[in-house]
């Protein structure tokens, strides 16, 4: 038993959330001064360090930790053979992923600190979704950029409009595209009237999912742990706010993600009729804000295309694939799938490791909620427990449609179930999840299958291939 829950790691891990998240070196001059980024990710692991030091915490793996070492060494080797020039740029992101999910894996070893990280999170994605639904409710402004295919560059300069033309004329600045957007706080304006925020998550989809994920199911936690009736209010509150944000990202499947979220505890409690209730719920919400028409048809088209050029990069580079972060280079368009980007980035052995990854998160968290659903005193690990997979379903349903595989919001996510393991694992030494060879073989056989029959099938029926 130790004497103590982990104290300096903890400051480090929450404020590489934060300047991951919401990004505030951006828009205040002040913090562009420092690479705030590279600070608090070597805070953050010192300060794990210090704490096994003092033996606040226990230097103990979680399931995921090999894996995540392999996939992450696999994609720097792959960078090293294919594009040695991108070595360093690439080592960096790689490092500073390893650091976040890492010391949130092992750095959070007790539930009172897994709150107060979580507490962090949520609190960052709120205000995320505060800035998102007040640009989506601000009057539109014309926005000079230059303006390309999956990419948007641009900035208000102050004019309202109605429309595009109203951009036009005396007062247009020359060799400049303009678009008519909503314009809101700290610099941010929509694409298409789809509310979106700065960095990571520029694509409206991405807020969809990263607010669904890091705000409403943990905002259901705090609920159900704390049911007194001002902090049920305020939790209403945030996940009203989080609600008419993914609305006002005309996500269709942010929607179908954040109807998820309650969706895991119906199908938990009630089974198929919660199913059901849960899928009626995500009908509705898509019919209600998502987007139809021409656009959605178009965007539709273009992943199918995506895909297809990721299974032919796939084909021409089967080992190591284009480097990881290089899909772009190689098509107009990112990957807009999960395992597409994995497959033609890092070649099959990448793409396996990375759905290990994702397969050993959920049968962690399966295995805990298992073992834990009738031992007394245990309410906090259930609780947490389904909001993180509740949280995981989402990403993971979202990423078919997303390129997430490098994605901070994910990682984040796999730290977390590897606390909540690291929590379990403090107060029941014995609880283990083990991996075997039936589970390898289950992978294998079902990433073979998705590369060698249903993507090329899919992508045949659909006229891509």
């Amino acid at each position: 038993m130790l004497p103590c829950s982990s104290v300096f790691a903890i400051p480090g891990i929450c404020a590489l959330m934060i300047f991951i998240l919401a990004r505030p070196q951006e828009f205040i001059p002040l913090l562009q001064r420092v690479p705030f980024l590279h600070l608090f990710t070597a805070l953050a692991v010192l300060g794990w360090v210090i704490d096994v030091r003092l033996r606040r915490l226990q230097p103990l793996p979680v399931p995921t930790l090999p894996w995540v070492i392999a996939f992450l060494l696999w994609a720097f080797i792959g960078i090293a053979v294919v594009a040695p020039e991108k070595i360093i740029e690439r080592g960096i992101e790689l490092a500073i992923l390893f650091a976040l999910y890492g010391t949130l894996a092992h750095g959070v070893q007790k539930f009172r600190t897994f709150q107060i990280v979580a507490g962090t999170l949520v609190t960052t994605c709120l205000f995320i979704a505060f800035v998102c639904f007040h640009q989506g409710v601000s009057p539109k402004q014309c926005i000079a950029g230059e303006y390309r295919i999956g990419t948007i560059d641009g900035e208000p300069d102050g004019r309202v409009c109605e429309t595009v033309e109203n951009c036009m004329g005396p007062e247009a600045e020359p060799g400049k595209e303009y678009r008519c957007e909503h314009a809101g706080l700290f610099g941010t304006y929509s694409v298409e009237e789809r509310v979106r925020y700065r960095g990571e998550l520029q694509d409206p989809n991405e807020v969809a999912l990263c607010i669904s994920a890091g705000a409403l199911s943990l905002l259901i936690a705090f609920a159900l742990r704390r049911r007194n009736p001002l902090n049920v209010l305020l939790c209403a509150a945030g996940v009203t706010l989080v609600i008419l944000t993914v609305l006002a990202t005309k996500s269709r499947g942010g929607m179908v993600s954040a109807m998820l979220v309650p969706g895991v505890y119906l199908l938990r409690r009630y089974r198929i009729k919660g199913a059901i209730v849960a899928g009626s719920l995500a009908v509705a919400a898509i019919a209600l804000g998502g987007r139809s028409g021409a656009n959605a048809d178009v965007s539709t088209q273009l992943r199918y295309e995506a895909w297809a050029s990721g299974l032919d990069m796939f084909k021409e580079n089967p080992i190591f694939g284009v480097g990881a972060g290089l899909f772009s280079d190689h098509h107009y368009l990112t990957a807009h799938n999960s395992l597409v980007l994995t497959l033609a980035e890092l070649g099959l052995v990448g793409m396996m490791l990375y759905v290990t990854i994702i397969y050993l998160t959920f049968k962690t968290l399966y295995i805990g909620l298992t073992t834990l659903a009738v031992v007394p005193g245990t309410a906090a690990v259930r609780v947490w427990g389904m909001a993180l997979m509740a949280s995981m379903s989402g990403i993971v349903f979202q990423s078919n449609t997303l390129s997430f595989a490098y994605h901070s919001v994910l990682w984040i996510f796999l730290g977390l179930v590897g606390a909540w393991y690291s929590a379990i694992k403090h107060h029941k030494p014995d609880f283990e999840v083990k991996f075997g060879w039936r589970d390898v073989s289950g992978i294998v056989v079902g990433c073979l299958a998705f590369v060698f029959l249903i993507l090329p099938v899919f992508l045949k029926y659909k006229g891509e291939y």
